[in-house]
């Protein structure tokens, strides 16, 4: 007994290393996304107008810093037309969450002096320079994710993020998802005494967003072969104009989601059930033992 739970927890290790690795480089990169404000209460850091859009640009590359971790990146996140003026500036060390906790922590760390450290990924000679009171930890808001399929979702944990403008009135709630295909994000601030949202934008990548959708689907699954034995797989998320999500089932079969105009499709419903929904409304629930036929329907691939 003692060596089967030694050999689960090896393996449950592995895959936790597997999950930091594809997660530094899924999010590596540069993203461009297009922000809106939903909600916005005051003149805080959305000062724009609700509903309005700005193009914002994410900037995370590995960084070399071995007494701070194996896995680091640098974040800075600036409007796409003002690469100097950062609104956002962090480090992020990836590990495995603890037990009994799964999935990856993001501990992120900020700068004491932020200027100083500015395009920090292109600049090797300072990053060298780097030492531990040039940092300082945010652990309050770090982000817990998890994987589904061959995408990462990361939330804040708890109410403990505050927001330091409100003198700790609200705090920061704060959503990423993280897919080859798409980069969604979503930050709230929430008032402390009722959780009323006080603030709200959301962005994802550079489309229009009043001509975009963006939906999740729940994937259902069963090896019986019987359409009420099908259970919860995992969640994948897609958007509209491009989008698409993949992952592989407990048989091996590769499944892949994507969006189309004008397609139908047939799809075996005794393996798979899958519905699809908009982020603020349910857009259908589609049982598989029947083509599907509309104007805009969701593409289902599957292979071994």
């Amino acid at each position: 007994m003692a060596l089967l739970a030694i050999a689960f927890a090896l393996a449950a290790g592995t895959t936790a290393g597997a999950d930091v690795d594809a997660l530094q480089q899924l999010w590596s990169g540069t993203r461009d996304s297009s922000e809106q404000v939903v909600v916005s209460n005051d003149n805080g850091i959305n000062s724009w107008p609700e509903s309005s859009e700005r193009r914002v640009r994410a900037v995370v590359e590995p960084v070399a810093v071995p007494w701070l971790g194996a896995h680091v990146l640098y974040f800075e996140e600036f409007l796409h037309d003002d690469p100097d003026n950062l609104r956002r500036q962090l480090l992020v060390k990836l590990e495995p969450a603890e037990p009994p906790a799964r999935g990856v922590r993001a501990r992120l760390f900020t700068f004491v002096r932020p200027s100083a450290w500015i395009h920090l990924n292109l600049r090797p000679s300072r990053l060298a320079t780097l030492v531990s009171d040039d940092i300082a930890t945010t652990s309050t808001c770090d982000l817990m994710f998890t994987r589904e399929g061959d995408q990462f979702r990361g939330n804040t944990i708890g109410h403990r993020c505050l927001d330091i403008r409100a003198q700790t009135s609200r705090y920061v709630e704060y959503q990423l998802l993280i897919g080859q295909d798409l980069y969604w994000y979503r930050r709230r601030l929430l008032r402390k005494t009722d959780g009323e949202v006080q603030e709200e934008v959301i962005g994802f990548n550079w489309f229009e967003l009043n001509t975009t959708q963006l939906y999740t689907c729940r994937i259902d699954w069963t090896s019986s072969g019987r359409p009420q034995d099908l259970r919860p797989l995992l969640r994948l998320d897609v958007q509209d104009q491009g989008g698409r999500g993949r992952s592989v089932t407990p048989d091996g079969r590769k499944l892949e989601i994507f969006h189309r105009l004008q397609f139908s499709h047939r799809f075996d419903s005794r393996i798979v059930g899958i519905a699809c929904f908009i982020i603020r409304q349910r857009l259908n629930f589609y049982a598989f033992d029947l083509p599907i036929i509309t104007d805009m329907d969701f593409i289902f691939n599957t292979n071994r």
